[in-house]
């Protein structure tokens, strides 16, 4: 027997959600010294399924059937006191957003020796000096001053080191990792899976890893399950799913992964519309009494962008690729340089005179959830920028219906308000808001980092017969080359606020020219998924 085998497991949803039942029937092994990979999109039952192991079901949510065996002991029937024995030292679970999952107004270091403390008998300075230990296992730098430090002031990666030491700090048996990496750069994501892997093996523990990436599954797992709607379609070893799936569902999850290939030709030849030329941008940081120090997050950039052309900006977080959006569309003034609309320099317009030209271009955010205004329906929100500009409010709704069709929408949910949708969802009702005032170009901030693969691959696909259908000019923007190669014709690889390299996107990958974007290919998961 393995050291978890779940048995038939049922998990029950209250009365009125979408089903009966979030997890159906479920059976799965976990061994010892091994790795197992959930895979499914968002609603598969994968992270309740994780859920149920640790005892932290939702309110309302109740495990109905089944057994969790855990080295032959079923948790289900554990009382409440000793399942918080248990976790922590036997199961321990990273989180899938790390910031909602530590305390912001608790140091680092008390947050890590609070659990030590809880199940040690230990004083406070001996579980300080586990901390720092475990934290500097996991590649933490300047730990003393890491210990004082709050989770804001730390970085997605560190954060997400950070949620490690503390699951490990009691050398658990099973390390449960939902959706870890999911919002990190490709470069800090691919740090991380090493990690967990290295201190797997060096530990010998058991590890089941939640994901939605078929990438992921390909680097990390000995052996996946494929889940969805509740249920698990077909399992086995990473080789037998990935070299021979036998259902259409897993077929289409790896179908899905971006292959980081490029598939455009170079765009044709012809007169820029946007030209960006040495645009600088600056931030001023410190108190009241202290010096302030200057950050340049765009530092001298220079690009152009050609109706139906798609212009990829790649870069990690803190390379300046949103910053430098954000001076385009003038939702920031540059210090510096000069943003040609047409050949209007539209980076030093007055308000008044920008007004006019803010419909040329827009722009659909990274989150469209905190974009999107939560007390107005659907069609308050696509309309309200065309009345602004004077258009009758009948026919812009009427148009606000053809728009919705376009991005895959049905015209009859323009009386829901966003919390009804799901993130794919919001997603294209931010692209129709964009699209509504007929923009000559569209700048995509991050528009898929957060998307399940199958979804991820949908709004990719729309952009890109969206770009084709209305002539837009697109800024792309992503910190995953794979996502560039499919619907970026060139590809501007940005660090430090500086271009690194630009070119056709095709030479970009067959021929990089910098260390830094061999790195960022070296870095896209599962590169053997094909």
């Amino acid at each position: 027997m393995g050291l978890v085998s779940i048995q038939n497991l049922t998990v029950a949803l209250p009365p009125g959600a979408d089903r009966p039942k979030a997890v159906d029937d479920v059976s799965l092994e976990v061994g010892r010294n091994q790795i197992v990979c959930i895979v499914g999109e968002s609603g598969s039952g994968k992270s309740l399924t994780a859920h149920a192991i640790m005892g932290l079901l939702p309110r309302g949510v109740t495990a109905a059937g089944g057994q969790i065996l855990f080295d032959g002991v079923d948790l289900l029937k554990e009382p409440p006191g000793a399942m918080r024995k248990r976790r922590g030292r036997d199961i321990a679970m990273i989180f899938q957003d790390p910031m909602a999952a530590l305390n912001p107004v608790v140091a680092i270091g008390r947050q890590v020796t609070e659990q030590i403390r809880a199940h040690r008998a230990i004083s406070e300075a001996e579980a300080l000096k586990q901390a720092g230990a475990l934290l500097g296992e996991m590649g933490l730098k300047d730990i003393e001053s890491l210990l004082k430090s709050y989770p804001h002031q730390l970085s997605g990666g560190q954060r997400q080191r950070v949620m490690i030491a503390m699951a490990l700090s009691l050398s658990p048996q099973l390390l449960i990792a939902d959706e870890p990496t999911t919002a990190l750069d490709v470069t800090t994501q691919a740090q991380i899976l090493k990690l967990i892997k290295r201190i797997q093996a060096e530990r010998e523990m058991s590890v089941l890893f939640i994901t939605h990436d078929f990438g992921v599954v390909a680097d990390m797992a000995d052996s996946v399950a494929v889940m969805r709607h509740g249920r698990v379609l077909e399992s086995g070893t990473v080789a037998e799913v990935l070299g021979n799936p036998s259902h259409s569902y897993t077929r289409a999850l790896i179908a899905a992964v971006p292959r980081g290939e490029s598939q455009l030709p170079p765009p044709p030849d012809v007169r820029p519309l946007v030209q960006v030329n040495k645009l600088t941008k600056r931030f001023r940081r410190g108190g009241m009494f202290a010096p302030g120090k200057v950050n340049t997050a765009v530092d001298n950039v220079s690009l152009t962008l050609s109706r139906g052309e798609t212009l990829g900006i790649v870069g990690e977080s803190g390379s300046g690729k949103s910053t430098l959006a954000r001076c385009i569309i003038r939702l920031l003034d540059p210090d510096a340089g000069e943003v040609l609309l047409d050949g209007a320099d539209i980076a030093h317009m007055k308000p008044g005179e920008l007004g006019p030209l803010r419909r040329r271009i827009q722009m659909v955010f990274q989150d469209p959830f905190s974009s999107l205004n939560p007390r107005q329906t659907i069609g308050d929100i696509l309309t309200i920028g065309p009345r602004i500009y004077g258009e009758d409010p009948k026919e812009a709704r009427a148009r606000a219906a053809d728009i919705l069709r376009l991005v895959g929408l049905n015209p009859e949910t323009m009386n829901r308000l966003p919390h009804e949708f799901s993130g794919g969802q919001r997603q294209r009702i931010g692209l129709a808001r964009a699209l509504m005032l007929k923009p000559d170009v569209l700048i995509a901030d991050e528009p898929v980092s957060a998307l399940d693969v199958t979804v991820q691959a949908q709004v990719l696909q729309l952009l890109d017969d969206v770009r084709q259908q209305m002539n837009l000019a697109m800024l792309f923007i992503t910190h995953d080359m794979r996502v560039a190669a499919q619907v970026c014709h060139r590809v501007m690889v940005m660090r430090h606020g500086k271009i690194v390299e630009t070119g056709p996107t095709r030479d970009i990958f067959a021929r990089p020219s910098s260390d830094y974007t061999k790195a960022l290919l070296a870095a896209i998961p599962g590169r053997q998924v094909r």
